[in-house]
């Protein structure tokens, strides 16, 4: 017995050696695939609501150091959306159609619920003003600053006719397609469409 106890069985060691290297190899496995500190967040809606849900739950993302990605698409791309200093793009007559019927800018963006022709948001916006809360607007620019990646839907831009002078960061815009975001969300931990 006292001999078994001082020379351990070779097989017993290479067992042992065998797991450890199988546990390590699974640990290096799983490094890679944990998802990084980040943020995706689909902007969807042109709702002046929604939009300030998503730059508020983005700006508490950046506060706590997380990375930011938004995704603006159809609707929600009015969200990045400024009047263009001049016409680059020929827009086809529906394009122009699409192009009055959206907001110009952020500023311009309806309440989903009890809008009646902006009287509710104005309300809404005195009553912000009172309680000394950042309006939409506000919301955008802290995003920008505290360095949210804003991502606009090429078939969206593509649809509407705009180009680089209708977004608000300008040639700086990124135009990504839906494939190159759920890239970026995929590694993300969080995911949020809105």
């Amino acid at each position: 017995m006292q001999e078994l106890i001082e020379k351990p069985d070779n097989g017993f060691d290479m067992r042992v050696d065998e797991m450890e290297a199988k546990i390590r190899s699974l640990d290096h496995k799983l490094s890679k695939l944990n998802h990084d500190e980040s943020v995706a967040i689909v902007c969807f809606s042109g709702d002046w609501d929604r939009l300030f849900a998503a730059f508020t739950i983005a700006n508490g993302a950046l506060a706590l150091g997380k990375e930011v990605h938004m995704y603006f698409t159809f609707w929600g791309a009015s969200a990045i959306r400024k009047k263009p200093r001049r016409k680059t793009i020929k827009r086809t007559p529906t394009q122009k159609f699409l192009g009055w019927m959206l907001p110009d800018s952020i500023n311009d963006v309806p309440l989903s619920k009890g809008n009646f022709g902006g009287l509710g948001k104005r309300m809404l916006g005195k009553l912000m003003a009172q309680k000394g809360v950042d309006d939409l607007p506000a919301l955008v620019n802290q995003a920008r600053e505290l360095g949210a990646h804003f991502h606009c839907c090429d078939t969206s831009l593509q649809l509407f006719g705009w180009g680089c002078d209708n977004l608000i960061e300008g040639e700086q815009s990124n135009w990504c397609g839906v494939t190159a975001f759920l890239s970026l969300a995929f590694k993300s931990k969080v995911t949020l469409f809105i």
